[in-house]
């Protein structure tokens, strides 16, 4: 198991670790959005396409690029309040130092989006599932010592 070590004063270095993970998260959300308007402005630079003729990117099917990066973008979003609330309750407690399996979390959510961006084939949809189980395996060891941290 990986030992946790509380905040020292001094130390601000790794105490804003965890959060630039959380930071780095939202950067990958907004990602997703421009993957998603650079798709759309070549279809129409190319004149394949004009602007009032693509379906909203939500009700693609994931057979398509835009509609496989859309549902990964809306995964990301249901899984970012957490991580946040996991990070965030630990730093205003002053809980033990997340930074290493913050990374580690964030480092899983990419090989989720990259598993899940590059196609629906078995082999890619069991990694997107593994990589999904270890994000939710770390969130909650992340959240348990955090509780166990501030509980009375």
């Amino acid at each position: 198991l990986v030992q946790l070590s509380t905040h020292s004063e001094g130390d601000t270095r790794a105490m804003l670790a965890a959060e630039q993970y959380v930071l780095l998260y939202v950067a990958v959300v907004v990602a997703h959005v421009f993957i998603i308007l650079g798709s759309r402005s070549v279809e129409i630079h190319a004149g394949r396409k004009k602007p009032s003729e693509f379906d909203k990117s939500r009700n693609a099917t994931e057979e398509s690029m835009v509609g496989r990066v859309a549902a990964s973008h809306a995964n990301c979003l249901e899984n970012l309040p957490l991580f946040a609330a996991v990070v965030l309750t630990n730093r205003l407690t002053q809980g033990p130092d997340l930074s290493f399996l913050a990374g580690c979390y964030l480092t899983a959510r990419l090989a989720q989006v990259t598993f899940h961006v590059s196609g629906v084939t078995d082999t890619l949809v069991v990694l997107r599932f593994y990589a999904f189980v270890t994000q939710l395996g770390l969130l909650l060891y992340m959240a348990w010592h955090t509780f166990m941290a501030i509980a009375p």
